[in-house]
């Protein structure tokens, strides 16, 4: 519900700016030229519905921009921090940044991690944290993954109490010794 309240006043703030546009464009007439311009300001003196006219459309357009302004507000908002808790007081929540931060914490004291990207975005109301990582010469690189995994999940639980929709790794590439080709072999005794 509060999804469809969401876009409907959205539409309703863009048909706002377009009405005030139509409404100013009237008044002034188009194309715009100093000399309608020089015509519209002695028009003014002499009708204040022109005035009026030109107040409706910046009403209109003042209107659309702000509630555009509010939306978008909101929505950047809610895309740059995880809501940790919602009580009487108030919201607690923590920012994107700072989550990232905890998951470069915990990839940093691994060994076997040589270096990473982190990314952490919202999916409804969870967390989705993306790590892309070069990796040392692993066993198991599924095992390597389910690790990180865990890791980072322990680490985000114990440090903001809440749970991580989901946390995705993906391996680019291990630091694996280069082989010898045939080629390089010298051969002795010749």
């Amino acid at each position: 519900m509060k999804r469809t309240v969401g876009i409907l006043s959205g539409i309703l703030a863009f048909l706002s700016i377009v009405f005030g546009v139509s409404l100013l464009l009237l008044a002034i007439g188009w194309p715009i030229s100093p000399e309608r311009l020089r015509e519209l300001v002695s028009a003014a003196r002499q009708m204040p519905e022109a005035l009026i006219l030109i107040g409706a459309a910046l009403a209109f357009m003042a209107i659309g921009i702000i509630v555009l302004y509010g939306m978008i507000g909101k929505y950047l908002d809610r895309r740059t921090s995880a809501l940790l808790e919602k009580n009487a007081l108030g919201e607690t929540a923590v920012s994107f940044a700072a989550i990232a931060q905890i998951t470069d914490c915990t990839l940093k004291k691994r060994n076997d991690v040589k270096s990473f990207k982190t990314k952490v975005s919202a999916i409804g109301s969870s967390i989705r944290i993306d790590v892309r990582a070069v990796t040392a010469p692993a066993v198991s690189l599924v095992e390597m993954t389910h690790a990180l995994q865990n890791e980072i999940h322990a680490a985000i639980l114990d440090a903001c109490g809440t749970s991580v929709g989901s946390v995705n790794v993906t391996i680019d590439q291990t630091d694996l010794p280069a082989k010898r080709s045939e080629s390089n072999r010298t051969e002795v005794g010749r």
